[in-house]
């Protein structure tokens, strides 16, 4: 098979089963087929220093300042992160560019009959790519995001120069089991013998079974409790470090990221030997500008109070009121949820209620929870229109001035950009 187009590798990539619309049945946890394929390839994730970066919440934009940090000082970063918004390339970036398209040309006929010898999932393609691509690129460091836990995740046979657990908390319990002892076991499967590691603020229980698998690895360990991390007020966070507070000004937004930048402090701190350009003044300058990508409380609309953010668990959605209070309060903002059915959990329906008015619009996946799914759940809901028309007509008349929250799944992110889009055109 050769490919002619980058619309021609994209027809491919469609046809194999995605966890975003099959959900586990499309993953195969288990590490060995994968570990094979990259060595036929040439084992390219040996040949650059990488940082690894698991956690039920704040993964990906804990890669995404370590590498805008990492990128001021100097070096030549590689960011990987999934799933992709809106197009396949955003998964790969170096210094902010993604992966061009005749890279991930030359990536495919190269290497297709060896992926279908192998038959990878698409998310160990995806990972294979990140790969090969930092590897012939020569990257100084990449910060990698685990996918889906951490000790069968496809991206668990890199050699990390240090480890990093952001949060932990119930999510994917269908596949990493149903408590938080079980599941920071999986996610601390991304520990390595006598590699360092960085934890988040964890729950007690998760941050003890952390502590007893980094002692059998010998693995130094470090928390930020000691940094304070503050969220002052929108773009501005505080770190005390050795009795003295660091202000930062940045484009981030929401309270969570003063705990993620202090992960990112801790990160740059141990590294610092061997990463010695990391000053706190390169520090500070690489979180006034971090490149997040899509979906994390995110303004639609210039002048107008409508946003969307991904969270999809508890820790997440409790993360996304604390947002709202930048902005209005839930009691008098208005819902648009869309989820996978199985995130559909008591505690988590329960946090929604808040809203004033509740929306449900189910996306045409096969994990997609219906609107019969929801509804006993959040009674107060109503099916969001499905006609252009009647969408037009709400958003036009009910939302235009109205606090609203689009919410529940990042699969729904692109739905709802091409909804303002033509909002946006018929205004």
């Amino acid at each position: 098979m050769r490919f002619k187009s980058l619309q021609s590798v994209q027809e491919y990539l469609e046809s194999i089963p995605k966890f975003q619309s099959k959900g586990s049945s499309a993953a195969k946890f288990d590490l060995s087929r994968f570990r094979n394929f990259c060595d036929t390839i040439g084992n390219p994730q040996q040949e650059f220093d990488s940082i690894h970066v698991a956690g039920t919440n704040g993964k990906g934009s804990t890669c995404n300042i370590l590498a805008s940090v990492f990128q001021k000082a100097g070096y030549k970063t590689g960011v990987y992160t999934s799933p992709h918004i809106i197009t396949f390339d955003e998964r790969f970036r170096i210094n902010n560019d993604v992966i061009s398209s005749d890279e991930l040309l030359q990536f495919f006929n190269t290497y297709i009959d060896i992926i279908e010898e192998y038959e990878l999932t698409y998310f160990e393609i995806s990972t294979a790519i990140a790969f090969w691509w930092f590897a012939r690129s020569s990257v100084d460091i990449a910060c990698i995001e685990v996918g889906l836990g951490g000790r069968l995740d496809a991206t668990n046979i890199v050699d990390p120069e240090i480890s990093v657990i952001t949060s932990i908390s119930l999510d994917h319990t269908d596949i990493l089991g149903d408590s938080i002892t079980a599941i920071t076991r999986e996610k601390a499967g991304i520990l390595k013998e006598g590699r360092p590691v960085v934890i988040g603020e964890l729950p007690m229980e998760a941050q003890n079974e952390i502590i007893e698998i980094a002692e059998q690895k010998e693995c130094p360990l470090y928390t930020i409790g000691d940094l304070n991390p503050e969220y002052i007020r929108p773009g501005h966070y505080q770190l005390t470090v050795d009795d003295r507070t660091i202000n930062i000004s940045s484009n981030l937004t929401s309270p969570i990221q003063a705990k993620n930048m202090a992960v990112a402090w801790q990160v740059c701190s141990v590294l610092g030997d061997k990463y010695g350009r990391i000053t706190e003044e390169n520090f500070i300058s690489g979180l006034e500008r971090v490149n997040t990508g899509f979906g994390r409380f995110e303004q639609l609309v210039d002048g107008k109070q409508w946003y969307f953010d991904g969270g999809h668990n508890l820790e997440a959605v409790k993360v996304l009121k604390e947002s709202i209070k930048m902005v209005g309060n839930t009691e008098n903002s208005t819902l648009v949820l869309s989820l996978m059915r199985d995130k559909i959990r008591e505690e988590v329906m329960a946090e929604f209620l808040e809203f004033k008015n509740i929306y449900y619009y189910s996306l045409d996946l096969e994990r997609a929870a219906t609107f019969d799914d929801i509804k006993q759940w959040l009674p107060k809901a109503n099916p969001f229109p499905a006609s252009d028309e009647d969408r037009k007509k709400l958003m036009q008349d009910d939302f235009d001035s109205e606090l609203v929250i689009f919410s529940g799944s990042f699969y729904f992110y692109e739905t709802v950009r091409d909804w303002v889009s033509t909002f946006a055109l018929n205004q």
